[in-house]
């Protein structure tokens, strides 16, 4: 076709044409309207000088069958090839953009351009080659960037394509001696400087030259340059035999070194070193990309800042761009079915399509979706807040509908292997249910079900049993699929609105926490008194208010009906049962051991049993545990929070900052985050950081009381007393509008302790009585209370407490290892039974590190602050020294509790003893220590109330050792 103009207009089959798009010597290329499906095409015609030669129409006829036998995303789609008239042509998909080549335009592309481009382009050579098709001239003008930013592979005329049945018999591609004479004959051969070695020795050629021309195409994208350069075609092939590039690191220092670890192992010369198949390039750059994101990798290192998601590139003067070529001859080879998923890959699941008019069905199925298929150890969903942080990584809002088109974008960033869609629509009265897994780079159906209910009430039902199908489909062990198969109506509940309104719940939870989503999950309770799951969400809401009394009722509910849920759900119900009702951390731990083995890649076992280790006071066991639970699931602000909390008690606090920057970094905003920054601005007395975050608090009810509280502590801890008792009554009084009793006891009882630390008998009895009052049957508050009342001199009230506190909670690890110990022991000093007293604390030994409860941001080490006391009692000032010592260097562990100033005092105190029983420089030098122990504690306090007690003791019994 010469003369665009005559055909402008005319309909060829069913294409109406409406514009020429561009042509040259290897074909023609026009803007066509499909009148029979209403869509845009582009229409390529053979020209006329070539449609008399067998051997190109045999090229024209290979191009449109090797390119029509792939379906993929990542390739430019073959609709149709006809003839009228003489005139041959292929009918395209119509793509708007620029080709590769043009889009490098001499500059660098960005780190994250390269990833999502080069994952793409692999997993369309992985596609290809699947099918036995070999493309043969992979270069950036023959792939398209379209204007959403997605690679498509152009040109499979040089494509070679295997026989069907047959194994592969590539011919021999020419060499480069014998270019410029085929060139002069018109005959596309492929472009010398991106070919292969063997390509350009004219061997014969298999899947492995495709993966070397991508490697040339990556150093491309990489460093806008080619890697076998040179002004003839002998020196351009002499550099592709025998020469190795230009480091690519060179020519672009912000590279990372595991992308130029890929590029040079996919241009290796000997093709057995070089990558074997496609899928393996496509895994190391998913797994670099992956890390980039993560902020893991030397990308990160490097200071480079991922490009957005979705970039858009201007069009070429704004028109659709096809770029044609001519075929050599050869096979088709059609291939077998989709790969099936395996336990490494992760699926987005997407929002259902309610094709109904009954909104009871939005977000529902979803929910009820998710937790049928968290029940299979095979399947890897991706969570909700990896999701989010996705979407919040693509620009778009964290809590936008998950469509199918939305899922597929998600999934591909997120590296996930498929999306799951759903929809449900009416049927006269009956209820037709789809789900639908596919492949989220090509596009390819995984598996599909359809199921029908006969009436509303079994619409749950008849999606469990679809997902029990497409689990074996996608590639799950019928055993496995039998083992964990709880019906959906027994894991989740029957009623359709209790499952909508914990739906509800769950994402009024993730917008804005607990408090606001209590009320959802209380209302699934009324619709189904027997929903398992509600009644331990509203437990474990409880908990994260620090209000546990509240949240007994639930937890042991929910733990009676555990076999109406599905098994990770038992061990989720169960281990909360175990950490906070019973409180045996050693049943606890087990029942993490179990979720583990069953459920190896969930991260909320890791997260049990981190937080366990805590509160044992294991904090390296912690950190591992915690590490692995990130390493699973990288989006959750509590995990980062007591990663934080654990660094710095291991005075780690370099780590516990960089933590919680990273958690920032991820647009996380949880209050323990806050915490940890107030605690780390407190041990680096960092005045500006710690209002900082006090500011950050206020007007946040569940964050408000326990930051007055924090604050008061730090009064308290440099002798300000009067302040710290204005900030407590704010604490406790914040709680208490906010009808948190358990919370304002526990502040109540902490202020409580402190005022007996500093020998305010009565007022701390007075606080101590608040407490036990303002949450009766509290353990922690009533544990605090107790230990009040013993600090006070009032053992009656002390030992009260501790015997109801025995019996009502006689397995729990922490109370009968760490609390009563303690009680009693300080209840024997006051009776003068010092012996008596160290003998009762022996028993804290193992756990005295500990956080002493889920809630606690710190740990004050009352047990070895007694156990010093006790020491100091007894007239063993070394031994006595040591414990002191102990608290002194675990201020990460105690950030601002009054035992931590109070320690500096003790020391005074205990060396002061040593150098009574001691002679001549023994002597001298304990009382030195002494000196510089009671200066350590005067220089805290000298701003301190005057008229505190232990003060004035501490400045008289200063002033008789100078």
């Amino acid at each position: 076709m010469t003369d665009s103009a005559p055909i402008i207009g005319r309909t060829i089959f069913h294409y109406r044409i409406l514009e020429k798009l561009g042509g040259g010597g290897m074909g023609v290329v026009y803007k066509a309207e499909d009148t029979r499906l209403h869509r845009t095409v582009a229409l390529k015609f053979l020209p006329e000088e070539l449609a008399r030669d067998h051997q190109a129409l045999a090229r024209f006829q290979l191009e449109a069958e090797a390119a029509s036998a792939l379906n993929h995303p990542n390739i430019c789609t073959i609709h149709d090839i006809g003839e009228q008239d003489g005139q041959r042509f292929l009918a395209m998909e119509l793509l708007e953009g620029q080709t590769l080549k043009q889009h490098i335009g001499g500059k660098p592309l960005p780190l994250e351009q390269v990833l999502e481009l080069g994952i793409e382009i692999a997993d369309a050579l992985d596609a290809a080659h699947a099918k036995g098709i070999v493309h043969r001239d992979i270069k950036p003008a023959n792939i398209f960037v379209t204007d959403r930013g997605h690679a498509k592979i152009l040109d499979f005329g040089l494509a070679k394509l295997a026989p069907a049945g047959g194994a592969l018999n590539l011919s021999a591609a020419p060499t480069a001696s014998e270019l410029e004479q085929l060139t002069r004959q018109g005959m596309a051969v492929g472009t010398l400087t991106y070919m292969s070695p063997e390509q350009v020795r004219g061997e014969e050629l298999d899947a492995r030259t495709d993966l070397f021309s991508f490697g040339v195409v990556l150093y491309e994208m990489a460093t806008a340059v080619l890697p076998f350069r040179g002004e003839t075609t002998g020196v351009i092939a002499e550099a592709i035999l025998n020469r190795k590039p230009v480091a690519p690191v060179r020519l672009n220092p912000d590279l990372p070194a595991k992308l130029e670890e890929v590029i040079n192992k996919a241009l290796e010369k000997d093709k057995k070193l070089r990558f074997q198949n496609a899928a393996d390039i496509h895994t190391d750059l998913q797994r670099l990309k992956r890390d980039s994101d993560s902020g893991r990798a030397t990308v990160a290192a490097a200071g480079l800042k991922p490009a957005p998601k979705f970039f858009r590139w201007g069009t070429v003067t704004g028109v659709a761009l096809v770029v044609a070529g001519l075929a050599v001859g050869g096979w088709l080879f059609f291939s077998r079915k989709a790969h099936a998923l395996t336990d490494k890959d992760t699926i987005v699941l997407a929002d259902f399509t309610n094709k109904t008019s009954d909104e009871v069905f939005d977000d529902t199925l979803k929910q009820a979706l998710a937790v049928d298929l968290a029940q299979s150890p095979f399947l890897n969903i991706l969570s909700e807040e990896r999701v989010r942080q996705t979407l919040r990584e693509m620009t778009r809002s964290p809590s936008e509908r998950l469509t199918q088109d939305l899922a597929r974008e998600v999934c591909q960033r997120a590296g996930s292997k498929a999306y799951l869609t759903g929809s449900i629509a009416a049927l006269g009265m009956q209820y037709v249910i789809g789900l639908e897994a596919v492949n989220c780079a090509s596009g390819d159906v995984l598996a599909r079900e359809q199921v029908t209910a006969t009436e509303k009430e079994r619409v749950l039902p008849a999606l469990g049993q679809a997902a029990s199908k497409l689990r074996k489909e996608v590639g799950e062990s019928l055993s496995s699929v039998q083992k964990f198969d709880v019906p959906l109506a027994q894991a989740t509940t029957n009623s359709l609105e209790a499952l909508r309104a914990i739906t509800e719940g769950n994402k009024i939870y993730r917008e804005r926490g607990d408090a606001d989503a209590l009320p959802f999950f209380k209302r699934a309770i009324e619709l189904d008194p027997n929903f398992a799951l509600a009644y331990a969400y509203v437990g474990a809401d409880y908990i994260n208010l620090n209000q546990r009394g509240l949240a007994a009722e639930y937890v042991k509910k929910g733990f009676e009906l555990r076999d109406r849920v599905t098994e990770r759900e038992r061990f989720y119900i169960t281990s909360i049962y175990y950490v906070t009702i019973t409180g045996e951390l050693e049943k606890s731990n087990q029942t993490y051991q179990l979720w583990i083995q069953d459920y190896p890649r969930d991260s909320n076992p890791h997260f049990g049993l981190g937080a366990d280790c805590m509160i044992l006071g294991q904090y390296e066991k912690a950190a591992a545990e915690t590490l692995e639970a990130l390493h699973l699931e990288s989006n959750s602000g509590g995990l980062y929070g007591n990663l934080g909390q654990i660094y710095l008690a291991l005075n780690r606090f370099d780590e516990a900052r960089a933590t919680t920057e990273e958690a920032s970094r991820r647009k996380l905003d949880d209050s323990p985050l806050h915490m940890n920054l107030y605690g780390l601005a407190f041990l680096q007395n960092n005045v500006a950081g710690m209002k900082q975050e006090a500011d950050w608090a206020v007007g946040k009810p569940p964050a408000e009381a326990p930051m007055h509280s924090l604050e008061s502590d730090t009064e308290a801890y440099s002798g300000k007393l009067g302040k710290a008792r204005e900030l407590s009554h704010q604490a406790v009084e914040s709680a208490r509008r906010n009808d948190e009793k358990e919370p304002a006891a526990l502040w109540q009882a902490n202020a409580a302790i402190r005022e007996a630390l500093f020998g305010n008998g009565d007022t701390a009895r007075q606080n101590a009585a608040a407490a036990a009052s303002l949450a009766p049957g509290s353990r922690d508050a009533e544990a605090q209370a107790a230990l009040a009342y013993a600090l006070a001199d009032d053992t009656a009230h002390a030992q009260s407490l501790a015997d109801d506190l025995g019996k009502r909670f006689p397995p729990d690890t922490v109370v009968q290892s760490v609390w009563l110990p303690t009680i009693r022991a300080q209840i024997e000093l006051t009776r003068k039974n010092a012996a008596q007293s160290i003998e009762l604390l022996q028993a804290t030994a193992p756990y005295e590190l500990g956080m002493l409860s889920t809630s606690a941001t710190n740990s004050c080490l009352y047990p070895v602050y007694v156990r010093a006391q006790a020491y100091l009692a007894s007239q063993q000032g070394n031994v006595a020294a040591a414990e002191f010592q102990k608290i002194v260097d675990h201020r990460g562990l105690l950030w601002n509790c009054a035992t931590g100033a109070l320690a500096h005092l003790g020391l005074g105190r205990a060396y002061a003893m040593q150098a009574e029983s001691a002679q001549g420089a023994d002597a001298d030098a304990a009382r030195a220590k002494a000196r510089a122990a009671y200066q350590d504690f005067l220089t805290l306090w000298k701003d301190a109330d005057p008229d505190i007690r232990i003060l004035k003791q501490a400045k008289a019994e200063y002033a008789k050792l100078q």
